[in-house]
């Protein structure tokens, strides 16, 4: 049987892939009342590397392990000899304690990049010989769908893959705001059934996309200010390159439908999206003509060259391309 780590890292956004990971190491400890009195958790301002050592060298008691928790642990690496002490307790925790190290990093606000003090962490674990190390990433296009379907799964209930796409796109990718969907339609069904499209139709609210429709709302009533002020709200709350994928696929949308309109076509039949997107997308096509919406998505392959060839940050291009498109 192999020998299990003694140092386990779980780094990244995706704070619900920590509460899962502590919860599966919990559930392998035995019975509950004993797992309880073998999990210890600090973070700061109460953590001390010499609480650390004294707590991690207890020995377990009516559980196979003791779990030492510690959030946050690149605070105890202010300064080269703390980061020294550190990386000893690091290579003098006992085979009975798992050690666990949760650091969040906005991956938002690096733009997926680690920050010094994380990556010197990782870079030591990785050649630790008793470490294990996973990257928590919130997922993205696809995988934030294959997650939707993982995770109904994992709290006990089934949802259609047409139903997993569309909350993908109602929530914004927002993993807690699916959580807690996911929850209210499991009850909704009451386990019984798997989750449909018109489940999430009826009662998840029309969430992430909501900024992208008021914006392009405001864009075709040539309302600059307000278009700015929810082009600014999407970028606050999400990586500039993410947003501009959502708004060339808004256009991208539009103009399809706008093409299916005027050659007397079914708009779903080439949308690719749910009937209650396609509605949405229909709606607002009607006021933008098919040359402007041309010139729009030649616009933007302009934004994306001058972001690519550094002439602008993406944030300033697509100010300015909104401001251009309001004047």
């Amino acid at each position: 049987m192999d020998t299990p780590p003694t140092v386990y890292l779980l780094y990244g956004d995706h704070d619900l892939a920590f509460k899962d990971f502590i919860a599966r190491m919990k559930d392998k400890m035995g019975k509950p009342e004993n797992a309880e009195m073998n999990i210890d958790r600090f973070s700061p301002p109460n953590l001390r590397i010499t609480q650390l050592e004294q707590i991690c060298s207890t020995v377990p008691f009516l559980a196979p392990r003791r779990v030492v928790i510690a959030e946050q642990p690149t605070k105890l690496m202010s300064s080269d000899s703390e980061r020294e002490k550190f990386f000893d307790l690091l290579n003098s925790i006992p085979s009975s304690t798992a050690f666990v190290l949760i650091e969040p990093i906005d991956f938002k606000s690096t733009r997926g990049r680690l920050p010094s003090k994380p990556a010197d962490l990782i870079q030591f674990l990785e050649n630790h010989p008793s470490a294990f190390l996973r990257r928590c990433e919130i997922p993205r296009g696809s995988q934030f769908v294959s997650w939707i379907l993982e995770h109904t799964l994992e709290l006990e209930g089934e949802i259609n893959p047409q139903a997993a796409h569309l909350l993908a796109e109602f929530v914004a990718e927002d993993i807690h705001l699916a959580h807690q969907e996911i929850t209210k339609l499991l009850a909704y069904v009451n386990y019984d059934r798997p989750i449909e499209v018109s489940d999430v139709e009826k009662l998840t609210p029309f969430y992430g996309q909501s900024d992208v429709f008021a914006m392009v709302d405001a864009v075709g009533k040539r309302d600059g200010k307000q278009a700015l002020k929810y082009l600014r709200q999407l970028l606050s709350d999400e990586y500039p390159l993410y947003v501009f994928s959502m708004i060339v696929r808004q256009f991208r949308l539009l103009l399809l439908a706008k093409e299916a309109l005027e050659h007397k076509m079914e708009p779903q039949s080439v949308l690719n999206v749910s009937p209650f997107v396609s509605k949405k997308i229909v709606a607002q096509a009607k006021n933008f003509n098919l040359g402007d919406l041309e010139r729009i998505l030649l616009h933007l392959l302009e934004v994306d060259v001058a972001s690519k060839t550094g002439q602008d940050t993406l944030e300033v291009a697509l100010e300015s391309f909104i401001t251009q498109l309001t004047r």
